[in-house]
């Protein structure tokens, strides 16, 4: 009942005849119920249609909500919950195994085609074990990704970015327990380090240029990787690979050039990837950001993001929460602060930084 009620009134809003009603109505069911309800952040009790009714009654012409509509129905790029599981699972089979086996393939001088070969040599084995899994923040879902790859162990992952030497040795004691009772080559130390992170938008957080050198998480754990070297945790020459489970093709291309003119031979990879092409640059949606802009919500943190921080302009909408990366249309909400133009967003989204919060 709740969702007929949405659906009338958003007849009503949008101008719609019968016809048009009859036509777009099942299709926003069936949008909502697929996908758009499972959105994170809604208020207590809100749907997608509820949301989408009061996001099209802000705008002031019925033009101007058949261009929003239209972007909806046509542009939007919403990733669920279970596109994100199913992208963790690709990790192991896509990026892991292949990894492990180009690095037999190189140790035994083998061609990488020789798959049975390589998978049944004991240095396969070996080089999976010897993996360290980090995560680059708490969107990894390290979790999730252990349980999707049932042949690395649990005592390869640490949560956190930059683990402590203490908390490596102890990894490295179970890293040699392992090798012992599995009868496998290789010293008790880890030899390929895995960055894993949910997004990236940009790239900025993650890799920089700061003053006359490099800034970002990725800096932060390279110096963290040299002293766990240094301490012998880690191989001198440790290979490290940087896994994002989405990325936008810009933040991919970023993170790879400021990696080499940072000279640091890592590795970047994404599982589902963004095209630049789905960047939103048509003047009537320019031109609805623009009117429609809040700039309540600009902090020293991201700035004014009308078109997207660092104007990355996506359409992309994450289960959990929205990208800043993202037009401001989609997750821009100043309805119930005080002092400000009191704006709908039609995916509100969960600020990290607050003033509210400092």
């Amino acid at each position: 009942m709740k969702d007929d009620l949405a659906e009338e009134l958003l007849g009503k809003i949008m101008g719609w005849q019968g016809p048009e009603l009859a036509n777009y109505g099942p299709a926003l069911q069936a949008l909502a119920e697929y996908k758009y309800d499972e959105y994170g952040t809604f208020r207590p009790g809100e749907h997608f249609l509820e949301s989408l009714a009061r996001w099209l009654a802000q705008f002031a012409t019925i033009e101007e909500r058949r261009t929003a509509f239209e972007f909806v129905m046509k542009r939007l790029v919403f990733i669920s919950d279970a596109e994100i599981e199913h992208a963790i699972e690709l990790v192991y089979r896509d990026i892991v195994r292949p990894l492990v086996r180009a690095q037999v393939a190189a140790a035994r001088e083998l061609a990488p085609h020789l798959v049975r070969k390589l998978t049944q040599d004991p240095l396969f084995k070996s080089f999976q074990r010897r993996l360290l899994i980090l995560g680059l923040s708490d969107g990894a879902r390290l979790d999730r990704l252990r349980r999707a790859s049932p042949e690395l162990s649990h005592e390869q992952f640490a949560l956190v970015p930059t683990p402590s030497d203490q908390h490596v040795k102890k990894m490295c004691g179970k890293l040699e327990k392992a090798l012992k009772e599995l009868e496998l080559p290789g010293e008790a130390r880890f030899n390929h380090v895995l960055l894993i992170d949910d997004f990236t938008g940009s790239g900025f957080t993650m890799i920089r240029e700061e003053g006359e050198g490099f800034g970002g998480k990725l800096v932060d754990v390279k110096k963290n990787l040299d002293a766990l070297a240094a301490k012998g945790l880690l191989d001198s020459n440790v290979d490290v690979t940087v896994i994002t489970y989405v990325a936008s093709e810009r933040a991919e291309r970023e993170v790879v050039d400021h990696l080499r003119r940072a000279g640091l031979p890592w590795t970047f990879r994404t599982i589902q990837r963004i095209p630049d092409a789905s960047r939103v640059v048509d003047p009537a949606m320019e031109t609805l950001c623009k009117n429609y802009y809040d700039d309540a919500l600009e902090d020293e943190h991201k700035g004014n993001a009308m078109l997207g921080y660092r104007d990355c302009r996506l359409p992309l909408v994450l289960t959990h929460n929205t990208p800043n990366n993202s037009i401001c249309l989609l997750w821009i909400d100043t309805s119930e602060m005080p002092d400000t133009l009191r704006r709908h967003a039609l995916f509100p989204r969960y600020e990290r930084h607050s003033a509210n919060r400092p």
